[in-house]
């Protein structure tokens, strides 16, 4: 056989292999009153058999009687692209139409597709609302192009008054439910031979016209094939990008992350996390300084302290120590510390002392007292006001001398000072008293040791030691002498 023909019988049975199947054949099924026994189990609606579309025929799936629920569902085993539901309904084979009690069993059903067993959670395929006895087909073709795994037939009687026609109980006597659509998703068209726009979520789309089911995240429109528009991301481009971007409301389109990172004080991939306490600035990677007045609180933005700063710091984040100041904020000037060092930032103390002419904890007291110099341990010279102060650092006297005195002191007298006389006078004649009162007091004592003497034994010994007190012996040695030699004879 020719090569081409091959080729083209191939794709002929590529074609017709991808058309529309009953993907509900033999899956697994389930009803929420099945009859009280087994012939009628859920699974005879999906067994592919429907000849005999009576009880005693055992191909229909029936439920109990005189329920006001009925619901039935077969589990496809995954997600399909589905194109139609077929539903035969069960008649006893007898005529369908208004004299038949079946048709009135079947009005207002529902038909939903989901991707779970809660029905509820997916799509509402099909409800009867216009049906009566006489018009309702059977089988009756529902088209329903929707992505799903599970489909479930429902029924009710919850809430009378029904229309005419209706049953009073609801039913689910199904003789078969064919499900069909392509097996092999992310195709459409009547051959199944169409790729479904690549932006298709899950490549999922309607397999007919190729709309998208739904769109990847960062695309809209029919067949996912607009982006986000700029300030917007995410599954249908329904999400905002932040204000807290760094340039604002501009991010991903599909994850949102802001571009430029996060404005400061927030953080996060969306920016929408403002910095925890204790943290601020880019990213929130910045710590609030613990010399805050409250360690570690500071706004997320600046870090600014909320309270200002503990004692001894500065700055807008409090991270500066003090320098030449003390005190709360560094509001406080040092004093004169020794060698201009800086003072203790909290308390203002000079730790090495005070400078020249200086004194004081804090070294703020010029020296006083007529004193100057290092540690006001210098006393000022003859200033010519004797109550003025001199220099408190250099000791000079701020209005000259008193007359007779000289230097940058008023330490020297001059010569030819006419204050210089009466001052040696003075001096001499002090001198001269004090002198006097030695003499007068050594005296004193050689008389009270004479006495001593006099009242002592007959006998004469070559030496004598009187006492003349606890604290002084009277040591004077007598030499043996007439007793008619006179006391001050002994003196001399």
């Amino acid at each position: 056989m020719d090569t081409g023909w091959q080729l083209f019988i191939l794709f002929g049975l590529i074609r017709i292999s991808r058309s529309y199947e009953n993907l509900a054949l033999h899956k697994k099924a389930w009803q929420r009153y099945p009859f009280h026994t087994t012939p009628w189990a859920a699974d005879l609606a999906v067994d592919g058999r429907y000849t005999n579309l009576s009880a005693s025929g055992e191909q229909c799936a029936i439920s109990e009687a005189e329920r006001f629920i009925a619901e039935w569902r077969v589990d496809l085993g995954k997600v399909f692209s589905i194109q139609s539901v077929k539903i035969r309904h069960r008649t006893e084979n007898l005529p369908w139409d208004g004299a038949s009690q079946y048709p009135s069993r079947f009005l207002g059903f529902s038909v939903y597709i989901s991707n779970t067993t809660n029905k509820d959670d997916g799509t509402l395929c099909f409800k009867d609302t216009k049906f009566t006895v006489n018009t309702i087909p059977n089988p009756v073709n529902i088209p329903c192009r929707i992505d799903g795994r599970y489909v479930t037939f429902y029924n009710e009687r919850f809430h009378p008054p029904y229309p005419i026609g209706y049953s009073t109980h609801a039913f689910a006597d199904l003789c078969e439910v064919e499900v069909y659509g392509f097996r092999i998703p992310g195709f459409y068209g009547k051959s199944c031979s169409i790729p479904c726009p690549k932006n298709c979520h899950e490549r999922y789309c309607d397999i007919v016209s190729g709309a998208c089911r739904g769109c990847d995240v960062g695309y809209v429109g029919p067949k996912c094939d607009e982006p986000c528009s700029t300030g917007y991301y995410g599954y249908n481009c329904l999400d905002t990008c932040s204000i807290n971007c760094g340039v604002p409301y501009r991010c991903n389109r599909v994850t949102g992350q802001c571009e430029g990172g996060c404005q400061l004080g927030w953080k996060g991939t969306t920016c929408d996390t403002a910095c925890s306490t204790g943290y601020y600035g880019y990213n929130c990677q910045e710590k609030c300084s613990i010399n805050c007045d409250v360690p570690g609180r500071c706004n997320r933005v600046t870090g600014r302290c909320d309270d200002g700063c503990q004692m001894g710091w500065k700055g807008t984040t409090c991270d500066a120590e003090c320098e030449g100041t003390f005190g709360d904020n560094c509001s406080n000037p040092c004093g004169f510390c020794f060698g201009k060092e800086h003072c203790h930032p909290l308390n203002g103390t000079c730790m090495n002392g005070c400078d020249i002419g200086y004194k004081g904890q804090q070294c703020t007291q010029m020296c006083n007292n007529n004193t100057y110099g290092a540690n006001c341990s210098l006393t000022c010279g003859n200033c010519r006001n004797l109550d003025e102060q001199c220099h408190h650092v250099t000791g000079e006297c701020p209005r000259g001398c008193i007359p007779g005195f000289t230097g940058e002191l008023c330490s020297v007298l001059k010569e030819g000072n006419p204050y210089l006389f009466p001052v040696i006078y003075a001096s001499s004649a002090v001198l001269g008293v004090i002198f006097l009162l030695v003499i007068i007091i050594v005296v004193k004592r050689k008389l009270s040791c004479v006495r001593r003497h006099d009242q002592a034994p007959a006998y004469k010994p070559d030496k004598v030691y009187y006492n003349v007190g606890e604290d002084q012996a009277c040591t004077y040695e007598l030499e043996a002498a007439p007793e008619s030699a006179h006391i001050y004879d002994l003196m001399n």
